[in-house]
């Protein structure tokens, strides 16, 4: 009964920590700001957090809630990322429960790597569709977002390795 009353409030603290991340860079207009020509997303390294800390279920709803939030803010096609999103959280979880450490290294590599196959996916969909996106400023934003997203990975991993820590002691 512990267990589960712990693992529910484990749960609705990480989805409240996405919600502030969406809240900050939505609201405070963080989202809009510019590091290294490129825009700063902090969003999409938390589920990867919370599944690098957690099981792939926890990282699977940590996803499934980002990609919801994405798809309110408008900025791609509705109800693909929610599932690549829980997707690729949930294959986080589980490889990092068996190849990888919680450490920071670990979630830059999930994060760098997530954000190439998304941006790569979104690429060969636009061509797919007869989209035609000049190849060299279009790889300078994706790898200046990655760049953004891992120099400002600290922000999203610390608290969430302090959450998980801390639910860790109460079982």
């Amino acid at each position: 009964m512990q267990r589960d009353r712990t693992t529910t409030y484990k749960v609705v603290f990480y989805l409240l920590f996405v919600l502030i991340v969406y809240l900050l860079e939505t609201a405070t207009g963080l989202g809009s700001l510019n590091l290294f020509g490129a825009r700063l997303d902090l969003l999409f390294s938390v589920p990867v957090a919370v599944a690098l800390m957690e099981n792939p279920a926890i990282g699977a709803a940590a996803g499934l809630f980002t990609g919801i939030l994405y798809d309110l803010s408008g900025t791609g096609v509705e109800g693909i990322l929610p599932l690549y999103f829980m997707l690729f959280a949930t294959f986080a979880g589980a490889i990092s429960g068996r190849y990888l450490r919680r450490i920071w290294p670990s979630h830059l590599l999930l994060t760098a790597g997530g954000m190439l196959l998304l941006r790569g996916l979104q690429f060969v969909f636009a061509a797919l569709a007869g989209r035609t996106y000049p190849m060299i400023p279009f790889l300078q934003s994706m790898y200046g977002e990655i760049l953004a997203a891992v120099v400002l990975s600290p922000f999203i991993y610390l608290p969430t390795l302090l959450l998980a820590r801390r639910f860790d002691r109460m079982k």
